[in-house]
C-alpha cells in the first residue's frame, strides 16, 4: 500500500487540509500541538474501516464542536494492482464514492463502494503488517506480533534464499491452522496444554461416576463390617465394666498409703528445719571464736607494720637530703656552661652579621657591574635600531632592483637595435635645440621616441619613430618609471646602490639581535629598574662602618661550638632536674608513709579498744562453752532427722505417688475405652439400620451402569483429543521451523540499522514471533524490558524500519511515526535521522511531529508544515 494524497475537511479542529505524500522515502508533517497532525491518520483509518452512515461514538466525535456540518475524508491509494480514489462524508448527508483508476477504470458509490474497498484490502493488504508499522509516542514501542504477516514472510523467504518458497503461509494454510487450533482448544488450553472443554468434562464425569461406585461399595462394606463387629463390641463393654470396679478398689488402697507417707514427709521437713537452725547457731559460735583470733593476729600485724613504716620514712628522708646536696653541687657547673653558651652565641651572631655584610658587598659590586654593562648595551642597541630604521631597503627591493636593471638594459639594447640614430651638429652661431636641450658641437640621439630638433626662428624638425620603436620606447619608459619609484622609496641614487643599502640594513638588524640577546642575558629575566632597586636596597642595608676583615671567624665552626655548648647546658640541667625530681619523689614518699603510719596507729588503737571491750563482754572460756553447747544440740537434731528420713525411705513416697498416678491413669484409660466402645456400638447399630432402610444395593447397580457409560465416553473423547493434539503439535512444530528461517534475515537487517545508533558490535536475540528479547552491546547482554524508555523507543522504530525495508515495495505499507523519539537524546537523534534518511529505500515513511528539529538531519525528507 502507498498513500499518495489525503484530504480532510471539517474533521475535529481541521477546517480543510490536503497533504501529498512522497511515493518513497520520508515525509515529515510538522506543526504545533492540536494542529491536527494525528487527526490526519485517524481520518485515514476512519476512511478505510467505517461506513459513512455509521452513527457510532467515534464517528460523532470527529464532527467539529458546535458545527452541524459533514466530515469529509478522501484519499488516493495504491494497493496491489489497484490504484483508486476513495471519498466518504460522515455525520451529515453521508456519502461514499470510489473511483478505481488502475487496472481498469471503474466508479462505485454507497455500500457497494465500501465493500469493494474491503475486498481490495483483503486481497492485497497485509493487515498484520499495516497495524504493526506504527509507532506512537504514548504507546508501547515494542513491535507487534508479525508471525501471520504474509508480506513479511515472503520478504524473509527471499532474504533467507528460499527460491522455491510459496511466499509464506497462504490463506488456506492459515485457515487450516485456525481450524486445527479450534479443534485443539475443544480439548486443551493453548497456554499450558491442560485438559479443558469436552475432554475435561468427560474426565470429570468419569471421575464422578467412579467415585459414586466406590462410595456405594464402601458403604455396603462398612455395613457388613458393622454387623460382624457389633457382638465383639458388646463383649468388650462387659469386660471393661468389670475391670473398672477392680481398679476403683486399687485406687482407694493406694490413696490411703500415700496419705500416711505424706504425713511422714511433713515431719521430716520440720526436723530438717530444726537441724538447719541448730547448724546456724553452732556456726555463729564458731565464727565468734575465729573472729577474736583473727582480731588478735591483725593487732600484732599492725604493730609490726608501724615499725616498718617508721624505718621507711627515715630512709626516704635520707635519700631526699642526699639528692638535694648533689643538685646543689651542680649549680657552679651549670652557671659556667650557661656563660660559655652565651658567649659563643654572641660570637656566632657577630660572625653571621659580618658574613651577611660581606655577601651584600659582593652582590652590590656584581649589581653595579651588571648595571654599567646594561647601560652600555642599551646605548649601543638604541644606536643600532636607529641605524636600521634609517634604511628602508628590504630583500624584495634588492630583487626588484636587480630585475629592473636587467630589464632596462635589455630594453635599451632592443630599442637601440631598431631605432634610427640622428646626428646633429651646429655649424653656425645660431642656437640648436635637441629635445629642448641646447647642442654644443655634435650630438647623436636615438630616435626611439618623438625627437624634436629645433633651430629657433629658423626650423623645427620632428623625428617620429616607427611602430616597433614606439612600443619598445613605451616599455622602456614604464621601466624607467618603476626605477624612479624604487630609487625614491629606497632613498638611493642608482639601482646599484640598493643591494649595499640592504646589506647595511641587514648588518644593523643582526647587530640589534645580538645586542638584544646580550642585554637579555645580562638582565636574566629581570628589568633594569628591578636591578637598580636591588642595588639601592643593598646600599641602604649596608652599615656605615664595616667590620675589619681580619677579625672575621668562620660561622660554621662557631655554630658547631654553640650547639655543643647548648647540648652541655641541656645535659647538666637535665641531670639537676633529675636530682630535684628525686628529692621531690622521696619527700612525697616520706610524707605518704607518715600519713599511712598515722592511719595504721589509729587502726591499732581502735582494734585494741575493740578487743578489750569484747573480752570484757565475753571471755574466751565463755565463747568455747557456747561452741560445745551448740554442737550437742546440733547432734541431737541430726539424730532425730535421720530416724524420720529412714522411715520415709521405708514408705517409698515417690513409688507410692507413681503407683497412685498409674492407678488413676489406668482408670481414665478404662473409662475412655468404655466410652469409645459405647460410641462404636451406637455407630455400628445406626449403620445397620440405615443400610436396611435406604436400598443401597439398588443404588450400587445404577452407579455401576453410569460409570460404564462415562468411561466409554471418556475413551472416545480421549482418542479424538489425542488426534487433535498430534495434529496441532505437528502443525505448530512445522510453523516454528519455518519461522526460525525468517528470524536470521530479520535479525541481520535490524543489526545493520542499529549499528549507527548503538555501535558496530551491537547484536540482538529475537524469538520466533519477531519479538526482540535481549540486546548485547560491548559484550554485555541486557533484557529489552530493562532498557531505558529512549532505547526501547529507538529499538521499536528500528524494528519497524527493518520490516518496512525488507518487505517488497508492492506488498509494503506506510511506516507511520507519530511524535516518536520523544525520549531520545540529541546524539542518538542525529544517528536515528541518518538511519531514516539512508535506509528508507523504497519504503514510504510518514513522520508526524511538533518538534521538526528531531528530524532536521533526515536526508532527502519532504517537509510539510500544517
Amino acid at each position: 500500500m502507498r498513500l499518495h494524497r489525503l484530504r480532510v475537511e471539517n474533521f475535529r479542529g481541521v477546517a480543510a487540509r490536503e497533504v501529498a505524500f512522497a511515493e518513497s522515502g520520508v515525509t515529515v508533517i510538522e506543526g504545533d500541538n492540536e494542529a491536527g497532525k494525528s487527526s490526519m491518520m485517524e481520518a485515514f483509518d476512519l476512511l478505510l474501516t467505517t461506513q459513512s452512515s455509521s452513527k457510532s461514538k467515534n464517528v460523532r466525535a470527529v464532527q467539529p464542536s458546535g458545527r452541524d456540518v459533514g466530515t469529509e475524508v478522501s484519499a488516493e491509494i495504491s494497493c496491489g494492482p489497484w490504484r483508486f480514489e476513495y471519498f466518504k462524508r460522515f455525520n451529515r448527508q453521508p456519502e461514499t464514492a470510489l473511483t478505481i483508476i488502475e487496472p481498469v477504470r471503474e466508479q462505485l458509490a454507497g455500500r457497494e463502494a465500501h465493500e469493494r474497498v474491503e475486498q481490495i484490502l483483503a486481497d492485497s493488504l497485509d493487515k498484520t503488517l499495516f497495524g504493526a508499522l506504527r509507532l506512537l509516542q504514548s504507546a508501547d514501542p515494542r513491535l507487534g506480533d508479525l508471525a501471520n504477516s504474509s508480506a513479511l514472510s515472503q520478504a524473509l523467504d527471499r532474504a533467507a534464499g528460499e527460491a522455491e518458497s510459496d511466499g509464506g503461509e497462504s490463506a488456506q494454510t492459515q485457515e487450516l491452522v485456525a481450524a486445527v487450533t479450534a479443534e485443539y482448544k475443544k480439548y486443551f488450553t493453548i497456554a499450558q496444554g491442560r485438559p479443558t472443554g469436552e475432554l475435561a468434562a468427560a474426565r470429570e464425569a468419569a471421575s464422578r461416576s467412579a467415585s459414586a461406585v466406590a462410595e456405594r461399595r464402601e458403604i455396603l462394606a462398612r455395613a457388613q463390617d458393622a454387623a460382624d463387629r457389633l457382638p465383639r463390641v458388646a463383649e468388650a463393654i462387659r469386660q471393661l465394666l468389670a475391670d473398672e470396679q477392680t481398679g476403683n478398689v486399687e485406687v482407694q488402697t493406694t490413696t490411703a498409703a500415700l496419705a500416711e507417707a505424706e504425713a511422714v514427709r511433713e515431719q521430716t521437713t520440720a526436723a530438717c528445719a530444726v537441724a538447719d537452725n541448730r547448724q546456724l547457731v553452732h556456726q555463729v559460735a564458731v565464727d565468734a571464736v575465729r573472729m577474736r583470733e583473727r582480731s588478735r593476729a591483725q593487732l600484732q600485724a599492725l604493730r609490726e607494720s608501724t615499725k616498718r613504716n617508721e624505718h621507711a620514712v627515715a630512709e626516704a628522708r635520707g635519700r631526699a637530703r642526699s639528692a638535694a646536696d648533689r643538685a646543689a653541687e651542680m649549680a657552679p657547673q651549670i652557671a659556667e656552661a650557661v656563660k660559655r653558651h652565651h658567649d659563643l652565641r654572641e660570637a656566632l651572631r657577630a660572625a653571621e652579621a659580618a658574613a651577611v655584610v660581606a655577601s651584600d658587598r659582593a652582590r652590590l659590586a656584581r649589581l653595579e657591574t651588571s648595571l654599567s654593562e646594561i647601560a652600555r648595551l642599551q646605548r649601543e642597541l638604541a644606536a643600532a635600531r636607529s641605524a636600521a630604521e634609517q634604511i628602508s631597503v628590504t630583500g624584495d627591493d634588492v630583487r626588484a632592483a636587480s630585475t629592473l636593471d636587467r630589464d632596462i638594459t635589455a630594453a635599451c639594447a632592443r630599442l637601440d637595435a631598431v631605432a634610427a640614430t640622428v646626428a646633429v651638429s651646429r655649424s653656425g652661431t645660431g642656437e640648436v635645440l635637441v629635445g629642448g636641450d641646447p647642442v654644443d658641437g655634435e650630438v647623436e640621439v636615438a630616435a626611439a621616441a618623438l625627437t624634436v630638433v629645433e633651430v629657433p626662428g629658423a626650423a623645427r624638425i620632428e623625428i617620429r619613430p616607427g611602430a616597433d620603436s614606439e612600443a619598445l620606447a613605451g616599455e622602456l619608459a614604464a621601466l624607467r618609471e618603476r626605477e624612479t619609484d624604487l630609487l625614491r622609496r629606497c632613498e638611493v641614487e642608482r639601482l646599484s646602490d640598493v643591494a649595499p643599502a640592504a646589506a647595511r640594513r641587514a648588518e644593523a638588524l643582526r647587530q640589534v639581535q645580538e645586542l638584544e640577546r646580550s642585554l637579555s642575558r645580562e638582565l636574566g629575566g629581570a628589568g633594569a629598574d628591578d636591578l637598580e632597586r636591588q642595588r639601592l636596597d643593598l646600599v641602604g642595608r649596608l652599615p656605615e662602618e664595616l667590620p675589619d676583615a681580619g677579625e672575621r671567624v668562620d660561622p660554621a665552626e662557631l655554630r658547631t661550638d654553640e650547639r655543643r655548648a647548648s647540648d652541655r647546658v641541656t645535659e647538666l640541667e637535665r641531670m639537676r632536674d633529675a636530682l630535684l625530681a628525686a628529692v621531690n619523689e622521696q619527700e612525697l614518699r616520706a610524707t605518704t608513709l607518715e600519713e599511712s603510719g598515722a592511719r595504721i596507729a589509729a587502726d591499732l588503737r581502735t582494734l585494741d579498744l575493740e578487743l578489750s571491750e569484747a573480752a570484757a563482754a565475753a571471755s574466751d572460756e565463755v565463747l568455747a562453752g557456747r561452741v560445745d553447747s551448740a554442737a550437742s544440740e546440733l547432734d541431737a537434731a541430726r539424730s532425730s532427722l535421720a530416724k524420720l528420713v529412714q522411715r520415709l525411705e521405708q514408705l517409698d513416697l515417690t513409688g507410692l505417688r507413681e503407683k497412685a498416678a498409674q492407678a488413676e491413669a489406668a482408670q481414665d484409660r478404662l473409662r475412655a475405652r468404655l466410652a469409645e466402645e459405647k460410641r462404636l456400638q451406637t455407630e455400628l447399630s445406626t449403620k445397620l439400620e440405615v443400610c436396611r432402610s435406604d436400598g443401597r444395593l439398588d443404588e450400587l447397580a445404577e452407579s455401576v451402569a453410569e460409570d460404564d457409560a462415562a468411561q466409554a465416553r471418556l475413551r472416545r473423547v480421549s482418542e479424538r483429543a489425542a488426534g487433535a493434539r498430534a495434529l496441532y503439535e505437528t502443525l505448530q512444530r512445522k510453523r516454528n521451523e519455518s519461522r526460525a528461517r525468517y528470524v536470521d534475515p530479520f535479525t541481520r537487517r535490524l543489526e545493520e540499522l542499529a549499528a549507527p545508533v548503538f555501535g558496530d558490535d551491537v547484536s540482538f536475540h529475537i524469538d520466533d514471533d519477531f519479538v526482540i528479547t535481549t540486546r548485547t552491546l560491548d559484550g554485555v547482554t541486557v533484557d529489552v524490558d530493562a532498557l531505558s524508555g529512549g532505547a526501547k523507543e529507538q529499538l521499536g522504530l528500528l524494528a519497524r524500519l527493518a520490516c518496512a525495508t525488507l518487505v517488497d515495495a508492492a506488498d509494503g505499507v506506510p511506516l507511520i511515526l507519530d511524535d516518536a523519539l520523544g525520549y531520545t537524546d540529541p546524539t542518538r537523534l542525529a544517528s536515528m535521522a541518518q538511519v531514516l534518511g539512508t535506509s528508507g529505500g523504497d519504503a514510504q515513511i510518514i513522520v508526524l511531529t511538533c518538534t521538526p528539529d528531531r528530524y532536521r538531519e533526515v536526508a532527502g525528507a519532504k517537509l510539510i508544515a500544517v
